[in-house]
């Protein structure tokens, strides 16, 4: 997906190997995973981005990811 020229990769799913791959072949601007519910923003080229869990279910935390497309930074919001 590209928005505003940045490259954003989305991805659901627990295969690391694949998330890995993504992140280190340095084609885009962003990383977006789900799936394992587990907030977490690494500040690197490109940022890894996990929103964590929405609705709290699981982790008993609702979080969501805020994107900086201009800056290229992001940060968890807990709700």
């Amino acid at each position: 997906m590209s928005l505003g020229g940045r490259k954003i990769v989305l991805l659901h799913g627990i295969h690391e190997g694949i998330v890995d791959s993504l992140v280190n072949s340095g084609l885009d601007d962003a990383v977006v995973r789900g799936h394992t519910h587990k907030p977490e923003v690494s500040q690197r080229k490109p940022l890894l981005i996990n929103p964590g869990e929405v609705c709290g279910y699981l982790s008993g935390c609702q979080t969501v990811a805020v994107l900086d497309l201009v800056g290229m930074c992001a940060e968890i919001v807990e709700l």
